[in-house]
């Protein structure tokens, strides 16, 4: 919403000549871009890309100069959707309290008429307007002063967007026993977030806009975390998720950590992995680990690396160490180790993937926290 100073800036120039007018939109253009950007979530069918209020004169429902160069501004934003079939436009109008509730009802749908037809002949389909009207029923401010009334002499308008929708369809189950089971399913991508809890059986579909990469990060109680990236194609997309249970002595590697070459320094891109390890240990407090370095060094021998080496597998599990400690997690749960290229995934190389997962950053379970009786023994 303008505030009173950007209404003051459209006051002033709405004698200006029609040049100075298309500046005026090019820069509001610029300005309702950025809250399109903001609002957009992959996870609803329904997205706000832009929402704007116009204000009429008392007892009319006339466009104003000023309200035409707002509504023009958002038009000349949507110009290049305007046309597609999923860009919708709802125009909500009202009245200040002057009058009989009747005939403030009428104003107020005469606005929003007013606000239709101006899209209408800047060729917007009328079929993708809808309505709605309030009269007096909906104040913003109160009606006690000129300002106050003039605030509510107003039409609401709401461009949004119905996206085309896909499904994320997947199970959770017990890595060893292939069982289906319970668990938190976290969706997100660079800018959003949204999460569900499978059915009993570890069974989830979650709706997602078509052409959309999202991460799926899945968490359960007594088991290594994991995390999926899945392009959402215009079909559904089927997903079987193992979770490896925690038992003394099992490990897996920290998937997504980049590090800078030679350097125990994570990448930008890497640094949103470190939050996963720490909620990973939240949920299991009574577990210790050990954080186990990686490197890629094939064909030699350990006697054969150099220190920096060595010590870069020792650092670069540091880092996960460091960041835990930082994060509230105790020290007495927490080891690190680097095992320089002592335990390669793939001591013989053959390719660049090979390297990558040569080079990795491995949590070992230590201790689960749980106590054994002796019938468990039997």
């Amino acid at each position: 919403m303008f505030s009173k100073e950007k209404n003051l800036f459209y006051s002033n120039i709405s004698t200006e000549s029609m040049s100075s007018q298309k500046v005026l939109i090019f820069l509001l253009c610029i300005f309702f871009g950025k809250i399109a950007i903001a609002q957009s979530s992959p996870f609803d069918s329904v997205n706000l890309l832009l929402q704007k209020r116009v204000y009429f004169d008392f007892g009319k429902h006339d466009i104003t100069s000023e309200s035409a160069n707002v509504l023009a501004a958002a038009l000349e934003m949507m110009d290049r959707s305007k046309n597609e079939r999923n860009i919708f436009v709802h125009v909500e109008a009202h009245t200040d309290h002057i009058g009989t509730d009747e005939n403030n009802l009428m104003l107020s749908r005469r606005r929003s008429n007013s606000v239709k037809e101006f899209f209408s002949q800047q060729e917007f389909s009328p079929e993708k307007i809808s309505t709605s009207v309030f009269g007096e029923a909906k104040p913003i401010a109160e009606n006690i002063s000129d300002d106050g009334r003039q605030q509510n002499r107003r039409a609401v308008i709401s461009f949004y967007k119905k996206n085309e929708m896909s499904i994320i369809k997947g199970k959770v189950v017990d890595k060893k026993t292939g069982e289906g089971m319970q668990a938190k399913v976290i969706f997100h991508t660079k800018n959003h977030k949204d999460s569900l809890e499978t059915a009993p059986d570890g069974s989830f579909e979650k709706e997602v806009a078509e052409n959309t990469v999202v991460g799926v990060d899945i968490y359960k109680k007594d088991y290594f975390f994991d995390t999926q990236m899945v392009k959402v194609e215009k079909n559904s997309v089927v997903m079987s998720i193992p979770l490896l249970p925690i038992e003394v002595g099992e490990k897996v590697s920290i998937k997504n950590l980049y590090y800078v070459g030679n350097q125990a320094v994570l990448l930008p891109r890497s640094k949103p992995e470190l939050p996963k390890v720490l909620r990973f240990m939240q949920l299991n407090p009574a577990i210790k680990i050990e954080i186990a370095g990686h490197i890629n060094a094939p064909f030699r021998t350990k006697a054969q690396l150099q220190k920096w080496e060595w010590d870069l597998s020792i650092n670069r599990a540091k880092v996960i160490y460091d960041f835990l400690l930082k994060n509230n997690i105790a020290e007495e749960r927490l080891a690190y180790e680097g095992y320089g290229n002592t335990q390669m995934v793939f001591p013989k190389t053959r390719n660049e993937k090979e390297q990558s997962l040569n080079r990795r950053v491995e949590i070992r379970i230590l201790d689960t926290g749980k106590v054994i009786s002796a019938a468990d023994e039997k």
